[in-house]
């Protein structure tokens, strides 16, 4: 997955991230089942505060394009995954 932020004065990046997923996820470079990175991975890469990510995440629940899957790892600590639709 490859997300790059532009201009922040006009587009916030959770704007940014949410519509640079989508458009993946429609033009199918983002694949049912795919796994996307934690909000924290993510927000770390870009240099972005996690909430900011943890927003686009949300709002490309609400369109039904990701499923957040609450779980435990192996060793019993729970884990949050993020898939594509």
């Amino acid at each position: 997955m490859n997300i790059e932020l532009k201009d922040l004065s006009h587009n916030p990046v959770y704007a940014q991230v949410r519509e640079q997923i989508e458009s993946q996820i429609r033009n199918k470079t983002l694949t049912s089942g795919e796994s996307l990175p934690s909000p924290a991975a993510l927000a770390q890469k870009l240099s972005v505060d996690k909430g900011e990510i943890q927003r686009a995440y949300y709002e490309l629940e609400q369109l039904r394009l990701i499923t957040k899957q609450t779980g435990k790892d192996f060793l019993g600590k729970p884990r949050t995954e993020y898939r594509v639709a």
